[in-house]
């Protein structure tokens, strides 16, 4: 009986492995050595599309660093330009002010000078009264000293 008890215990568990063994997933498979064979003689074909692949995205890389080297350049320029017109602008209203400026300078000399004359006309008017004044008596002076003799 302990033989039977024993190919029994033996069966379940054969079975059990083989049902754990369809539970679990399988492992990739290896290539054999035959596909690796093939791979080999496929190399050169293989490195050649590699190499023709490699070309046309280094050839892509070289386009858009181009692409962007001159997005870069025209944004500079825009930029410099938007700077260009905004100094000129700020040019423009300098001059202005220093027109203005050098309009105010010339009108104050103008009215210095203006009342500079003025102040030297009245000056001398009140000079020259005060001589005339001067002579004048002196005049009478005279006419009077000669009529007395």
């Amino acid at each position: 009986m302990q033989t039977r008890y024993l190919a029994g215990t033996v069966k379940v568990f054969g079975i059990l492995i083989i049902l754990f063994g369809f539970m679990y997933p399988a492992s990739a498979v290896q290539a054999s050595w035959l596909d690796r064979v093939k791979d080999i003689y496929q190399l050169p074909e293989n490195v050649q599309q590699i190499q023709k692949d490699y070309e046309t995205t280094k050839q892509q890389l070289e386009d858009q660093k181009d692409k962007l080297s001159e997005a870069i350049r025209h944004s500079q320029e825009e930029r410099l330009l938007g700077q260009n017109e905004t100094l000129k602008r700020e040019n423009e209203q300098l001059q202005e002010r220093l027109k203005a400026m050098e309009q105010v300078a010339l009108d104050k000399d103008k009215r210095n000078r203006k009342l500079t004359y003025m102040a030297v006309t009245a000056v001398s008017l009140v000079v020259f009264y005060f001589v005339l004044g001067r002579v004048f008596r002196f005049i009478v002076w005279r006419r009077q000293k000669r009529g007395m003799r």
